[in-house]
């Protein structure tokens, strides 16, 4: 301590001369993990002592032999008389004042320790480091409309001074919504920037500015600022009612800055996971309740939570049991009794409806007005309400299913109970024929429709004798909607037609039901018959029905022909078609007969008689099948079929005509008409190149060896445009019509034609009633025509020269004279 003292003075009234120390500099400056060197040499001619060192607090520093440390030790040089200090890895307890002794003389060289500034957890930059969080300092948050601070901690010596700025503006002690603190935690500082009422404004980029005047060093921390909000749930959930074994979802949204984290509870309990019961959906906004039951009813509660805050609300769920019905209780009664149909809750909500239905028609409680035999009513039975359906003195028509139906906030059930009438069998004699009608050898059937319940045994008769399935008849029984149908199949001999009986019986009665099978037969030979018409190859034939049909209606007719010397040939008619025997040869002798055909045959044939056929001749006209409305654009495709005689001759080929009409009612070709031939073989044509909107006449005609045919001719109108009369003089002196078939842009035309005729009519009365409009305009302005307000002005004597005592015109046709005169006068102008 007394070598301490010494330095001490020898540094306060100066360094000893006997001493010399390097560096020359009293003070130096290093930084930590430095090293620095010292040295001490003796000057005094007359002294060999060498000068030894001292530490801070005035402990001799000893060389490495002598138990220096390697970060700090003295070596001699006994030649110099000189020793040296050397400090390795300096370190912050290494700075003060290291003294040089040499007997009663001492110098000291001073060793500032700089540590440089650093911003301790700031967020590494690396390219392989780890991306930034909020636990770096150099990311901070700050809540919105909340008091809130920004901290800076900055490790260096000498302590820094800090100052802060935001958005690239220094932030200033005397702005009051800020306020500057300082606290101190061992080697670390901390500068707090405190910020009041937090708004959007205050989020962005702050720096925090740390300098030591004495270094000449600065350094600044970017802290990145945001303003976070706390969360607000927007959408809270809804109270929801569920259904037993049924699924509801909650659902919730909140704002808030970062996005809020959803978590849900039920109750007070813990957080709710994601299961087999528990459903989180889109991000924990949605919960899904699964498989509910009673004990799911309460609250959940959805937490919204972000590093600002957090907020809560819950939503209450309601588990309604849906309604289960008694099971159904079918009964059967008979006619005249009495039912009563039970409905009842098994399981189920307190609050439940019940009601009855028939079909679609409800039934209200107590009797029903359009059926007093039914009524409502409700009874307790055991605690529970018993919903009854009483019908009495029951019919046939009360048989069939009731529905009761239950419904509650859980949902609905619903069950059919059916009543089952007993009765007697019934045949339907509207779909139980009274009489069959059948021929030899014919498979035919009679058929029972019956209704009965319990089901009847159904048997068949022929005058008493019962008929057995498989033995003497075949019978198959089938179920169809409003009972049951017996059949009874029959191939009869001539012996097997007559009555026949269908036998019902359950306990309760029977019916029978009579049918008559009658035999039928062919018709009988006609008697009426004769030709009406007779062409080279054909021949038609007109018949009255015979006196008996046979049983049955003619369904038509069968005609027998042949040459002299030739066999029969053959041909059947429809009963609504012509009977035309085609494919004779011309001026030929035929015989010929006809029978009538029923159900059950051709019958007997006529007596023979003759028809010649006509001479070889021209076909008869083709026959025209298209339509006078089947044009389409500019082309109409005519379609046609050979006639039934040929004139005896193959036709040739078809001649098709066509030329322009009038109307609609034209039958004749006009004038220039166009033609064309096609083959034998077809059977249509397109004529091409027809104008919209116009008439045409079409005829086709059929050519073989022996001439041409008549004509077949049809007046077709081709769509669009305006039928226009056609610039050609029209046989008949009839006057041409303009089609009524007028297009929507025709009738616009003629609308606004007809229009502007109007207007020329009413400009020309205005110029000669009231010498205005647009054509007295063109007068006045183009060909010096007197304006009317100067023929007024000449009227009361205002005119020129010589006009000037202009009588007062009492007449008009008088005033219009003078006027007419002022107008031819030199004075005024030419006349227009």
């Amino acid at each position: 301590m007394i070598l301490r003292g010494v330095i001490l003075v020898a540094f306060l009234f100066g360094a000893s001369e006997a001493l010399y120390l390097t560096p020359a500099a009293t003070s130096i400056t290093k930084s930590v993990g430095e090293s620095v060197l010292f040295t001490c040499t003796n000057n005094d001619p007359s002294s060999q002592d060498i000068p030894t060192w001292q530490d801070t607090d005035g402990y001799p520093i000893r060389t490495i032999d002598n138990g220096g440390s390697q970060d700090m030790h003295v070596v001699v040089y006994p030649a110099d008389k000189r020793s040296q200090l050397n400090i390795f890895n300096i370190i912050q307890n290494y700075e003060g004042s290291y003294g040089c002794v040499l007997g009663q003389d001492s110098d000291s060289r001073r060793l500032i320790v700089f540590e440089e500034l650093e911003f301790p957890n700031k967020c590494p930059r690396g390219p392989n480091d780890p991306p930034c969080d909020k636990t770096h300092q150099d990311n901070q948050d700050i809540i919105i409309h909340e008091a809130d601070r920004l901290e800076c901690t900055v490790i260096g010596k000498p302590e820094p001074t800090i100052g802060w700025n935001f958005k690239g503006n220094p932030i200033s002690e005397l702005d009051e919504r800020y306020t500057f603190q300082r606290t101190v935690q061992g080697e670390e500082i901390t500068h707090i920037l405190a910020i009041g009422n937090v708004t959007r404004y205050d989020e962005g980029l702050y720096k925090c500015q740390a300098s030591q005047l004495e270094q000449a060093v600065i350094k600044s921390l970017d802290i990145t600022v945001d303003v976070q909000e706390p969360p607000k749930i927007i959408l809270p959930p809804q109270d929801k009612n569920g259904t037993e074994h049924g699924s509801i979802t909650f659902y919730c949204r909140a704002e808030g800055d970062p996005q809020p984290e959803y978590t849900w509870y039920r109750g007070g309990g813990d957080p709710l996971q994601d299961g087999e019961k528990y459903t989180l959906g889109d991000e924990g906004r949605e919960l899904t309740i699964k498989d509910l039951v009673k004990n799911d009813l309460g609250d959940y509660t959805c937490q919204a939570e972000n590093a600002a805050g957090i907020d809560q609300k819950a939503g209450f769920l309601n588990v309604f049991i849906p309604p289960l019905l008694n099971p159904a209780f079918n009964q059967t009664k008979s006619l005249n009794e009495q039912v009563e149909l039970e409905c009842f809750l098994r399981r189920g909500e307190e609050d439940t409806w019940l009601r009855w239905r028939r079909g679609e028609k409800w039934l209200r409680d107590g009797k029903q007005e359009f059926n007093e035999r039914w009524e409502v009513f409700s009874r307790v039975e055991q605690g529970s309400t018993v919903k009854v359906l009483r019908i009495t003195d029951i019919t046939k028509e009360d048989e069939g299913p009731y529905t009761c139906w239950a419904e509650n906030a859980g949902g609905e059930d619903e069950e059919d109970h059916w009543l089952l009438v007993e009765y007697a069998p019934v045949i339907d004699l509207n779909r139980s024929p009274h009489e069959v009608k059948g021929w030899v050898d014919n498979e035919s059937n009679m058929t029972c429709h019956w209704d009965a319940f319990p089901d009847a045994k159904v048997r068949w008769s022929r005058n008493q004798i019962p008929l057995k399935d498989g033995v003497n008849a075949t019978i198959e029984t089938e179920e169809v909607i409003g009972g049951v149908i017996t059949i009874l199949y029959v191939t009869p001999t001539s012996r097997d037609f007559g009555p026949y009986e269908c036998h019902a019986e359950n306990r309760l009665g029977k019916a029978t039901h009579n049918i008559n099978f009658k035999q039928v037969f062919p018709p009988e030979p006609l008697t009426n018959i004769r030709v009406t018409d007779i062409s080279s190859t054909t021949f038609t034939i007109e018949v009255e029905d015979p006196d008996d049909n046979g049983g049955l209606r003619i369904e038509g007719y069968q005609v027998g022909y042949h040459l002299p010397g030739y066999p029969e040939d053959y041909q059947d008619f429809n009963e609504t078609e012509p009977i035309k025997v085609l494919g004779l040869t011309p001026d030929r002798k035929y015989f010929y007969r006809v029978a009538a055909v029923n159900d059950v045959g051709v019958g007997e044939f006529s007596d023979n008689k003759t028809v010649t056929t006509e001479y070889y001749s021209p076909p008869d006209a083709p026959i025209i099948l298209s339509k006078k409305d089947d044009g389409r654009g500019d082309k109409y495709t005519l379609e046609w079929r050979e006639a039934d005689n040929n004139g005896g001759g193959p036709v040739q080929k078809f001649e098709i005509r066509w030329s322009l009409v009038s109307n609609k009612d034209e039958t004749e070709l006009g004038p220039d008409p166009q033609d064309i031939e096609v083959d034998r073989n077809a059977i249509a044509y397109t004529i091409t190149n027809l104008e919209p909107g116009k008439y045409y006449w079409i005829e086709i005609y059929a050519r073989n060896a022996f001439g041409l045919s008549k004509s077949d001719g049809i007046n077709i109108v081709m769509p669009g445009g305006v039928p226009l009369i056609p610039t050609t003089k029209y046989p008949g002196n009839k006057l041409p019509q303009i089609s009524g078939d007028l297009s929507t842009a025709a009738l616009i035309g003629i609308i606004l034609g007809a229009f502007f005729v109007l207007l020329i009519i009413v400009d020309i009365s205005c110029y000669f009633m009231n010498s205005c409009g647009f054509m007295m305009c063109i007068c006045v302005h183009c060909c010096g025509k007197v304006p009317p307000d100067e023929k007024d002005d000449l009227e009361l004597g205002d005119g020129p020269p010589g006009y000037g005592d202009v009588e007062e015109v009492r007449g008009i046709d008088e005033f219009e004279v003078k006027l007419k005169a002022l107008d031819d006068d030199d004075h005024w102008g030419s006349q227009c």
